[in-house]
Parts: C-alpha cells; sequence; structure tokens
C-alpha cells in the first residue's frame, strides 16, 4: 500500500532564494505521473498522500487559517513564453478586522507600481482606504460587507481531498513538497524544514505548463506581528471618493467638486465654488492608483 513520502531533513533550509526568471529552473513532476500516466524518468516522483489530514498544507493551515494578526512578505511572478511576464511584491497584514495590502509590479514594458490599501471595520461594514503615504492622506474608495484577506486565503483558499507527496528542485536547491489539483489548475506547494509554506507554483492543467510562481519571503503569526499596518498612519487626513458624482468629503464632512478640465487637467473646487487644486496635488496618484495604471 502507498505511502505519503517522508520529507528530507532538511528540505531547503529557511532562507529561500528569489524566484527564478527561467521557468526551466523549477524542477516539477510530470503533471500525470503517479496517476495512472507514465513519468519521462527525468522528474520528481510523486506519492498519494493516504492521510490528506496529516499533510503538512493541511495542517498548516488547519493551525493558522483563522489567524487575528500576522504580517506575510511575497513574490508573485507570472510566467509567459519561458520568461518572467510580470512580477509583483506584495505586503499582507492583519489584525482583527482590519487589513492591510501593498502591492509593487514591475513588468516587461511596464513601470513600476505601487498601490496601499488599508480596509478598517466601520460597524457592519468595511471600508476600504488607498493610502497616499508621503501625501499622508488616505482616500476611502468602496465600504464592502465583508472581507476575505486570510492566512488560509493567501496559502490554500480550499483543502483539497486528493493530494501527492514529492521533492522538487527550485534552482539547486531541494525541497519537500506536496500536489493537488483544483482544475484547471495544480498547485504544488513547498515547505522549509519548520514546516511553512515557501514556494507555490500553479500549472494550466489544459496547457500543461506553468503559470506562476509566489514566493513567501515572510509568514509571522501573532500578537504584534502586523507592524502597526493595520492602522491609519498617524497625521493622516482622510476623505471619502464618491465616483458618481466626482466629489471629494473630507472627515469634517466638507465637500469638493472635481471638474476636467481639457487643458489643465482635474481641478477642484469648494462648496463656496472656490479653486482649491493645490490642496489636492495627490490626486494624480490617486487616481492612478485606483485605475492601477
Amino acid at each position: 500500500m502507498a505511502v505519503a513520502a517522508p520529507p528530507p531533513d532538511k528540505p531547503g533550509g529557511n532562507t529561500p532564494s528569489p524566484l527564478p526568471n527561467n521557468p526551466d529552473q523549477i524542477i516539477l513532476p510530470d503533471i500525470d505521473e503517479g496517476e495512472g500516466g507514465e513519468g519521462t524518468g527525468t522528474k520528481p516522483t510523486k506519492t498519494p498522500i493516504i492521510d490528506v489530514d496529516n499533510s503538512k498544507l493541511v495542517q498548516f493551515t488547519k493551525k493558522y487559517a483563522g489567524a487575528t494578526e500576522f504580517y506575510v512578505e511575497m513574490q508573485e511572478v507570472d510566467y509567459k513564453d519561458g520568461s518572467v511576464a510580470r512580477s509583483i511584491d506584495g505586503r499582507a497584514a492583519r489584525k482583527g478586522e482590519n487589513c492591510y495590502v501593498s502591492m509593487t509590479t514591475s513588468g516587461k514594458n511596464q513601470k513600476q507600481q505601487l498601490a496601499e490599501i488599508l480596509t478598517l471595520k466601520n460597524k457592519s461594514t468595511w471600508d476600504q482606504y488607498l493610502l497616499l503615504r508621503s501625501s499622508k492622506v488616505a482616500v476611502k474608495s468602496r465600504s464592502g460587507e465583508d472581507i476575505n484577506l486570510s492566512l488560509g486565503a493567501l496559502i490554500a483558499s480550499k483543502l483539497p481531498t486528493q493530494m501527492w507527496s514529492t521533492e522538487i528542485k527550485v534552482g539547486p536547491t531541494k525541497y519537500y513538497a506536496e500536489v493537488y489539483k483544483y482544475y484547471p489548475y495544480e498547485y504544488t506547494t513547498c515547505f522549509t524544514a519548520d514546516g511553512k509554506p515557501v514556494y507555490q507554483f500553479v500549472r494550466d492543467l489544459r496547457e500543461k505548463q506553468l503559470e506562476s510562481a509566489t514566493l513567501y519571503k515572510t509568514i509571522r503569526v501573532g500578537s504584534g506581528t502586523s507592524n502597526g499596518l493595520c492602522a491609519l498612519p498617524t497625521g493622516t487626513k482622510t476623505y471619502s471618493f464618491d465616483d458618481n458624482t466626482g466629489s471629494l468629503t473630507d472627515a469634517k464632512g466638507n465637500m469638493f467638486t472635481l471638474k476636467e478640465d481639457g487643458t489643465t487637467g482635474i481641478k477642484v473646487y469648494d462648496k463656496a465654488g472656490n479653486e482649491v487644486t493645490d490642496d489636492f496635488k495627490w490626486l494624480t496618484d490617486f487616481f492612478k492608483m485606483m485605475s492601477g495604471e
């Protein structure tokens, strides 16, 4: 009877390498290997995990998925035609009902971009703010009835019922890994010696190729780990943005109207009709963040 392959004594250690630019440096099992298909003999083998509940992925998720305070740093890379198409460096934190996410994006023919999003509980809803840290401004862009930023969602949003164990290589380093499928994708999660997820690779089962990879640079769980990120920075001025009316409202209820000028761009007026555009020089950055440009 097949049993889960035991993890190596020191599967890659706890200091992972950056994700390689060349996906060929990530050696994964053949997609059909160990499932009735025939492997090539040059790739890692997969062994069925009989008791999925004892897998490292499920154990980690059960222990930490519901954590009320955590901090994660990660890198996600999208691969296309044998090279990196896009790379995102991200940070995520949660403390109680409040959450924080930041993303820096770079890729072919793209400039580096930064987005910071703070979600704060407000009675029965959550208000989402875009942070313009250098201007000490936060703009509420929308409100919602629920948030889904959990450590479980960042590592494995759904727990599988069938899994395989394997040992793969990322560059020169071997890692114990666990594989599962949610069609049309296959997920492979690698673990460090202390049992923390360190890489996750996603392959498209239709194209049979690596689509994306995530490196979990840092995972911290427990009191004080959110680094104060889940609250408005001291001295931040807050506004609410109404896309329907094209207006901003500050914390005191003062409304400012935005009007687009074909020659000079967006102008801002207070309720008395006075132009106050110079007080809102951060609007360009706000709209870039809103549009993802």
